[in-house]
């Protein structure tokens, strides 16, 4: 259920039976020539409904929020459209968010994020929520991490805009892809350079990986996993 598609005695009598509320997080910015924007966020929304889904039928609930659309995204603020806020800024949103739902009674908030920039932020975001409410028990998940080993199984790379990401928008939004515009190569760097520039190496074109091998196929079977093993997390099963 989509907690902005209820009204607030639905909601009322719901989060007495719920416990759980999933957050997804991303944030607006290049992914390459070929994918649009809000990739970061179409992902984890996705997630959270198939999650809400397979919950569901195992028989338990679980709430989605709304979610949070901008991140922290200095590397790639070199290319147009990339809109970064402040990792304190981020840091202090999410955090209030978190401390309105412990406030309601959720005693599990699920951070699914979609952005790899959003995670110091929100790490030391839910530190500090977890302090104030020790009842509440805050997950961080970062798909495209937590369950690499999955997805490799499926691609043969991943990387910001790769194969891994633009199959998973192949196989959610297809017609805001732009296959004849996917190239690129993955870079590397031994140590972690911070450089105002710095993006237009790591990410040419805003892309570190090779996209072109991506398939709706591989982006469905992406989604499949990583939906089943969260939802068999949350229902207690490790």
């Amino acid at each position: 259920m989509r907690i902005e598609e209820l009204t607030w005695p639905e909601f009322e009598e719901l989060k007495g039976r719920v416990d759980t509320v999933i957050l997804p997080i991303g944030s607006v910015e290049a992914h390459g020539r070929h994918l649009p924007l809000g990739t970061d966020v179409f992902a984890p929304l996705e997630i959270g409904r198939r999650v809400e889904e397979r919950l569901r039928e195992m028989g338990l609930e679980v709430l989605i929020a709304p979610p949070v659309w901008y991140g922290h995204t200095f590397v790639l603020d070199v290319y147009p459209g990339t809109i970064n806020v402040d990792s304190d800024a981020l840091k202090a949103y999410v955090r209030e968010i978190m401390r309105e739902f412990a406030a309601e009674g959720f005693r599990r908030i699920v951070l699914l994020n979609g952005h790899g920039g959003n995670y110091s932020p929100l790490v030391l975001a839910a530190e500090e929520v977890a302090e104030e409410f020790p009842e509440v028990e805050i997950w961080l998940i970062n798909w495209w991490i937590d369950f690499r080993e999955d997805i490799l199984s499926i691609c043969s790379s991943q990387g910001h805009a790769g194969q891994d990401e633009t199959s998973v928008m192949l196989a959610i939004r297809p017609e805001l892809v732009k296959m004849e515009n996917a190239r690129g190569q993955r870079r590397t760097s031994r140590v972690r350079i911070i450089r105002k520039d710095i993006g237009k190496e790591l990410f040419p074109d805003g892309v570190n990986d090779d996209p072109s091998l991506a398939t709706a196929e591989k982006g469905d079977a992406i989604l499949s996993v990583v939906s089943e093993k969260i939802a068999r997390l949350l229902a207690g099963e490790r």
